[in-house]
């Protein structure tokens, strides 16, 4: 019993720490954002892979608002078993404590089977806006280094 509590408590304690730890530094928050997306889309969850756009987001590229990015995502899952996206030589840079730019560039496979059917390598280039606390990208344009 008392080994019991005594692991209550040290749970307790660490949760406690944990919360009162200061939030991660702004370029780590963008970082983890990129992470929550590219973990939703694996999961094929498109409402949490969308969850950072803004309501005002600009996929300048093709056009494309926040509704744009769903529908095209949506055909995306139909269309495929398996999406993942692989993003690498990521840079953080803030303008402020409001605003920051992310570039990356971003490895897109789908597919029905083990090995991805098709692909897509593109350099990317994003804003992004901290709105009430939360970083929300505000907009991205793309383009291709391989693939089609």
């Amino acid at each position: 019993m008392i080994r019991i509590l005594h692991s209550a408590w040290l749970s307790a304690l660490l949760l406690l720490i944990v919360a009162c730890a200061p939030p991660p530094p702004d370029e780590q928050q963008i970082l983890d954002r990129l992470d929550e997306m590219t973990e939703a889309l694996a999961e094929r969850n498109a409402r949490a892979a969308l969850a950072p756009l803004a309501e005002d987001f600009s996929g300048e590229t093709w056009n494309l608002d926040q509704r744009g990015i769903r529908l095209i995502l949506q055909r995306e899952l139909r269309a495929s078993d398996r999406l993942r996206a692989r993003l690498f030589d990521i840079d953080v840079e803030l303008h402020g404590n409001e605003r920051a730019s992310a570039s990356f560039q971003a490895v897109l496979t789908g597919g029905s089977g083990l090995l991805p059917e098709r692909g897509r390598w593109f350099q990317v280039q994003t804003g992004w806006r901290r709105d009430d606390g939360d970083w929300m990208l505000i907009s991205a344009t793309w383009e291709d280094v391989i693939g089609r």
